[in-house]
């Protein structure tokens, strides 16, 4: 039997923590000696108090850790629960990384703006484009990247297929519902529907001839892809055009990185001379 100090220090707890769960019935002493009333706790008890400790550290309340230590729950269970809690953990953490990229990404405008930094836009002329495409409702741009990956890998013979293509038809830009044309340029002029998992086809459409596009290439994960757009904006501005109609991205390289760091993405924006 081991004393409070020596159970606190072999379970790597708190004195007080022990007295807190001895208080409100969720870990007992194993023995409490009459006389002086000093509580003794006991080797076995350490794998209830590791089970208590990693119910709590999973989030659950003292009162869900009551009725699962009340059920004996099993470590394989607890696993189980480790890896649902992971998961979250990793969404949470994709989901701030993206934040900080977003950011920093935004900052960097701002100081090439505050330097004067030269505007990398490039117009031309793009004529009739044929593609394979489809048209869905997503709800991120991460959902998007992933209908590429599946259109990428149901290519039959991807040699005979370009670079991959984003169109966004909503009027404004959204973070939701957002309606996507995804697909790929292609250099015949007809093709048969492509058909890919759960009946979904890429059809054969034409994208039309465009006279004037003011174009610019982007480096960096989707999060950065709005300086394109701002360094568009202002050439187009102080260069005396104005947008005439929806903007395409041409994906040059899908990403192969884990951070999505390594796309690049060539943004075309249909323009006109301003009256």
């Amino acid at each position: 039997m081991f004393t409070v100090g020596e159970f606190s220090r072999l379970a790597q707890v708190s004195r007080r923590l022990l007295r807190y769960y001895d208080e409100i019935g969720l870990f007992k002493p194993a023995h409490i000696e009459a006389e002086t009333g000093y509580r003794f706790y006991s080797a076995a008890q350490m794998s209830q108090m590791n089970r208590i400790l990693a119910l709590k550290e999973l989030g659950l309340s003292l009162d869900q850790i009551r009725q699962l230590v009340k059920d004996n729950v099993s470590a394989d269970e607890m696993q189980g629960m480790l890896l649902l809690r992971k998961a979250e953990i990793e969404q949470q953490l994709q989901a701030e990384l993206e934040r900080i990229r977003k950011i920093e990404s935004r900052l960097g405008s701002i100081r090439d703006a505050e330097a004067g930094k030269p505007l990398n836009v490039v117009i031309k002329r793009s004529p009739v484009q044929p593609v394979l495409s489809l048209r869905r409702m997503v709800d991120s741009f991460e959902e998007g990247l992933e209908i590429f990956r599946q259109i990428r890998t149901a290519l039959p013979n991807k040699a005979l297929y370009g670079l991959s293509f984003c169109i966004c038809h909503n009027e404004a830009m959204v973070e939701r519902d957002m309606d996507l044309e995804l697909g790929c340029l292609i250099e015949v002029k007809e093709h048969a529907p492509l058909p890919l998992s759960g009946g979904v086809l890429l059809s054969f459409r034409e994208l039309p001839a465009v006279d004037q596009m003011a174009t610019t290439v982007v480096t960096g994960a989707v999060e950065t892809i709005h300086t394109g757009y701002a360094e568009i904006g202002r050439w187009v501005e102080g260069n005396g055009y104005r947008l005439a109609g929806l903007p395409r991205e041409i994906s040059l390289q899908l990403p192969r990185s884990a951070d999505g760091s390594d796309l690049i993405t060539e943004i075309q924006f249909p323009i006109e001379s301003a009256p």
